[in-house]
């Protein structure tokens, strides 16, 4: 996680996504991700649309992982088994289900593209644009 603002941020680009409200038309879930630096934050997946509350007990997904590997899941720079959220799953000091696996499984797709949004909000980010690349559509 990259701090509220950004998740904030990013929730627009998701909102903003043809091909996000497509393919999670038929998604309802939540997910908990939180950090090593006590960082915890509750994803509320509904059709499409993605809020974000106070993390807590009781979601369908929980991920927890230090924040040098959130960083790292939306950086369109990462390292080779590094770049994608299965991939972190699997190193030592990457990303790990800590409940939930059959609902990352049943949801794979719609997070998948939740992190390349995550990819293309943080690249917009970082160059003073919107997702859109700056042309407001």
């Amino acid at each position: 996680m990259t701090g509220r603002e950004w998740l904030t941020g990013w929730a627009r680009t998701v909102a903003a996504d043809p091909e996000n409200a497509h393919i999670g038309r038929f998604s309802v879930f939540t997910a908990r991700l939180r950090d090593d630096r006590g960082e915890d934050v509750l994803l509320r997946y509904d059709r499409g649309a993605v809020g974000i509350d106070d993390g807590g007990p009781g979601a369908d997904l929980e991920l927890r992982g230090p924040a040098a590997a959130w960083r790292e899941l939306v950086d369109d720079r990462a390292a080779p088994r590094r770049h994608d959220l299965l991939a972190l799953t699997k190193v030592a000091d990457g990303i790990e289900v800590v409940a939930g696996r059959e609902q990352l499984v049943r949801h794979l797709r719609v997070i998948t593209r939740l992190v390349e949004l995550g990819r293309l909000h943080g690249r917009a980010a970082a160059h003073g644009t919107g997702a859109d690349g700056g042309t407001g559509r």
